[in-house]
């Protein structure tokens, strides 16, 4: 069609009016059948109205987008999920008039982001679209918001740290929760979906028949999450019939075919180092990830111990908290072997004996000397943690040699100062002539484990877990927004990092009973470490002692005719 000079002004109010077409016979009834086509067949619009290039598969899951109430995007990493659910936004803006839509998100920068790069960075770009939008578009934390022409608008909000507080008092007719993996079913249903029960003022006006929208995105995750329960509520919908449902699962062989990437991106991505396989399987691969049934330590037992929001690179000053560092020892540096791994466990102490442990530091090192690792530890001890009150390490096969080596002095110079400190021998605490060396500390407690004492220790680590008393980090993805947003340093979100490690190691671990009626454990596959897991374990058994030695010492401070003994 052609237009007058102010459709090519997108400073201009008219540029987006149809009205101001010089040719005639846009009537409001074919006005009204074009704009009603286009809602129907969103993917339509986007191109031949849009200018925008769509492959299949996005073209399918904007027409689902349009279609449904509810919609669900399990995708695949890099398939560019977030990027399409703007360009949703966008054409559904305007379309309807006066469409309120907001996007939330698991991660508080990712909802502006969706603002920030995807349409103001992108789309925004489009002369297309841009004569839609009142510019500037706003990007700050507490306004980030697009605003149309016909009194649409695209808003992103913060959920405050995943609880919602900060978004109650929004109302919207369409939602995106990005990252919903990250936010929880309770804030998803008392917060986020009441929103979008608002109409439109111009459907309220014409009485019609209007409902809110919200749409799920996000990368597969655990089957013990509340996005995997969600997930199979919309197929069981989908699947019965119901014509308000839509999911989906796209892997990334749909970006393949598609050309959004290669086979040599996927396989560089799946050879990393650091990818587990469950970790490709949810990130790449749409799948929800639970353990195997022979599983000793399911997801389940061990998630709802991830309530821990912070690290601890060093002991918080004035701490009276004391702490066990436990430590895995390896010394290959080949790329498939073991690594050296180092936990740090803060002890709170229960008024029965017992502690809440809490691990606040895991470490790893590849191919380091013994030498090295003692360093480390003196280092970790000394300058980092000295309310340790043990040093656990491993002493089977390449760990013997290193207790020994901290039987001497140890010297360390302040790189900022130059000034040199000299540290006391470190000593086991089960060698009466270690201790007798000068001003020696016993405070190493070898382990040299046996499948009788693994199985004390695996079972006591299980009961930890399953009695609330052993915390760990949270899943990394939860405090990554902090960490780009340099709230928090990169060793200390490491060690969340390595705590998803850890879980995985777990859910790697079975119990089997061999010929002779002993107890075993065993990985269920064989090309997963468990360094993180075993180091864990045996800080953990120290700790047992302990609390077993609380306990006595709790019971003889009764006299045995004490009626409150039997109490206890």
């Amino acid at each position: 069609m052609k237009q007058d000079g102010d459709y090519q002004n997108v400073d201009s109010k008219h540029s987006y009016d149809p009205i101001k077409d010089k040719k005639d016979g846009l009537h409001t009834e074919e006005w009204e059948k074009y704009i009603s086509y286009y809602r129907k067949y969103i993917d339509k619009f986007c191109i031949e109205v849009l200018g925008l290039k769509l492959y299949l598969f996005q073209r399918l899951i904007l027409r689902a987008m349009a279609r449904n109430q509810y919609v669900m995007l399990i995708c695949c990493r890099g398939l560019g999920k977030s990027w399409l659910s703007a360009v949703f936004f966008v054409a559904s803006c305007i379309l309807y008039k006066g469409l309120k839509c907001g996007i939330a998100s698991g991660q508080g920068q990712q909802a502006r982001n969706v603002i920030i790069q995807k349409v103001k960075g992108e789309l925004a770009k489009n002369p297309s679209i841009a004569r839609e939008i009142v510019f500037p578009i706003k990007t700050g934390a507490d306004d980030c918001v697009v605003n149309f022409r016909n009194g649409s608008e695209i808003r992103a909000i913060v959920l405050g740290r995943n609880q919602g507080d900060g978004a109650r008092s929004w109302r919207f007719h369409y939602l995106l929760v990005d990252e919903c993996r990250l936010v929880s079913d309770k804030v998803i249903n008392t917060i986020l979906i009441p929103m979008t029960k608002t109409k439109r003022a111009v459907a309220i006006h014409h009485n019609k028949r209007e409902k809110g929208k919200v749409i799920f995105i996000s990368s597969a995750y655990l089957k013990t999450s509340d996005l995997y329960k969600r997930f199979k509520y919309f197929c069981d919908k989908m699947s019965s019939g119901a014509n308000n449902y839509f999911v989906c699962s796209l892997d990334y062989r749909v970006g393949i075919e598609a050309g959004i990437f290669d086979q040599d991106d996927i396989d560089e991505e799946r050879n990393k180092p650091d990818m587990t396989i469950e970790e490709f399987q949810y990130e790449y691969e749409g799948i929800f990830v639970g353990s195997s049934g022979e599983s000793y330590f399911p997801y389940e037992t061990t998630t709802p111990a991830r309530v821990l929001g912070r690290g601890e690179i060093t002991q918080p000053k004035k701490s009276k908290s004391e702490y066990i560092i436990t430590h895995d020892v390896a010394i290959s540096g080949a790329s498939d072997s073991d690594n050296a791994c180092t936990h740090v466990i803060k002890l709170k102490p229960k008024p029965n004996g017992t502690y809440v442990k809490e691990v606040v530091y895991t470490k790893t090192h590849n191919g380091i000397s013994l030498p090295e690792q003692r360093d480390f530890l003196r280092e970790l001890y000394h300058l980092k943690f000295p309310n340790a009150v043990k040093i656990v390490i491993d002493m089977r096969g390449n760990g013997e040699p290193l207790p020994s080596l901290f039987y001497e002095t140890w010297e360390y110079t302040n790189s900022k100062t130059g000034e040199k400190i000299e540290f006391p021998p470190l000593v086991l605490d089960n060698d009466d002539k270690g201790k007798s060396l000068n001003n020696a500390l016993p405070i190493l407690r070898g382990i040299t484990a046996t499948v009788g004492s693994n199985n004390k220790m695996y079972t006591y680590m299980k009961a930890s877990f399953e009695n609330g008393s052993l915390r760990l980090l949270k899943d990394s993805v939860e405090v990554d927004d902090l960490f780009k947003n340099k709230e928090m340093p990169i060793e200390e979100f490491q060690f969340f990092k390595q705590t998803d490690r850890l879980i995985r190691e777990l859910s790697n671990i079975k119990q089997v009973e061999t010929d002779h009626n002993n107890i075993k454990y065993e990985r269920i596959d064989k090309g997963t470490k468990r360094d993180r897991a075993t180091s864990l374990m045996y800080g953990l058994s120290v700790v047992q002692e302990m609390e077993e030695e609380n306990r006595m010492s709790l019971n003889d401070e009764y006299e045995d005719d004490d009626p409150l003994v039997y109490y206890i």
